[in-house]
């Protein structure tokens, strides 16, 4: 009896051990920036990165302002690509899988499905889908065209399935283990009066007759129908694909601001990850919101991210540090930049080799 209670008090200490030396380091996440994808060599440069900073995971700009950064029948090629003198027949998307592939580090496509344009100058490509369908721009209650930025309206009837189409074709064609999306959501409360959105609106009030129902409900739901059509989708294809959302930290924001019901869409496991922007570069809103997510988000599937825009050089440290005081699996950034890297391993953020 006392040589079975000192073996399972050694595998005890064992279990303890162990489990202490695989949470001694976190995973490292980068969100790579359109230029990283021009070419064979930037895309190599990349993942050179990744190996010396010990990054297990990348995030690919795969569509963005409604330009394509692969080969797509639905949208024009990425300017970036086109103003860089990138070759026609490169597909950034493929090479990088392959490297990803080789090197051990996961490759996850990153698409932004709403956001057209970040200003009121509009491309002249006659392919763009703000020349092609601009009775698909979201407005404001006045009807004026929203320029900062200019977004598709998720409402429309014909954005749903445009969006529907874009996610099946790379789908299909890349097979992704991973998809990701940002900007999931409405820029602000002035957006989503587009006169095909009101139409749509008139209807889901006749279907709510018993309910009291605000446009922001309708907003909402907009939201959490199109995020179950696109979960649908990889079902219905078979797929294995993991979808993965960006969103705020602060969840009440979340949905006064964007619309955005990110809690219900994980639990829900329509979303099977959510990644956490934090929205202000303060401590002790740092640490609420990433306590309230581990609290709220069935299996803490939250992972918190953190954005060079948002805090100032000497603040970073010491968010990054307030975030790795809870138990987080990893750590999103959005720059391969060597100072924020060498402060990112230091603080055992990245999976050593």
């Amino acid at each position: 009896m006392i040589q079975i209670k000192k073996i399972l008090f050694i595998i005890l200490i064992l279990g303890f051990f162990s489990l202490s030396f695989s949470n001694e380091y976190v995973s490292l996440s980068v969100v790579a920036d359109r230029v990283d994808l021009i070419s064979e060599a930037s895309v190599d440069q990349l993942f050179g990165k990744c190996i010396s900073y010990r990054i297990d995971t990348v995030y690919l700009p795969l569509i963005s302002y409604m330009e394509a950064l692969y080969i797509s029948k639905l949208l024009p090629r990425s300017n970036v690509l086109i103003n860089l003198s990138s070759s026609i027949t490169f597909d950034p998307l493929e090479y990088a899988l392959k490297k990803g592939e080789n090197f051990g580090v996961r490759v996850i496509p990153l698409i932004d499905l709403f956001t057209v344009w970040p200003s009121k100058d509009l491309p002249i490509n006659a392919l763009h889908v703000s020349n092609k369908h601009p009775e698909w721009l979201s407005r404001d209650s006045l009807g004026r065209l929203l320029t900062d930025p200019v977004i598709l309206d998720p409402g429309v009837n014909e954005v749903q399935e445009f969006i529907i189409a874009l996610v099946k074709e790379v789908l299909i064609k890349y097979q992704p283990s991973q998809l990701a999306f940002s900007n999931f959501g409405y820029p602000n409360p002035v957006y989503g009066y587009n006169p095909f959105s009101l139409k749509k609106y008139e209807q889901y009030r006749r279907d709510n007759g018993t309910k009291i129902i605000n446009f922001d409900d309708f907003r909402k739901d907009v939201l959490s129908d199109m995020i179950k059509r696109i979960a649908a989708l990889t079902q219905s294809l078979g797929l294995p694909t993991k979808l993965y959302m960006f969103h705020t930290s602060n969840y009440e924001k979340s949905l006064e601001q964007h619309f955005q019901d990110w809690v219900y869409w994980i639990n829900k496991t329509y979303v099977d990850m959510g990644v956490m922007w934090y929205w202000f570069g303060d401590k002790k809103n740092v640490a609420f919101d990433t306590q309230w997510a581990l609290e709220n988000v069935l299996r803490a599937r939250i992972v918190p991210a953190l954005s060079l825009d948002d805090f100032q050089p000497a603040q970073f440290s010491l968010i990054l540090k307030t975030a790795l005081s809870f138990p987080v699996s990893g750590v999103v950034v959005d720059t391969t930049d060597s100072n924020v890297m060498m402060i990112l391993n230091t603080n055992k953020v990245g999976i050593p080799r």
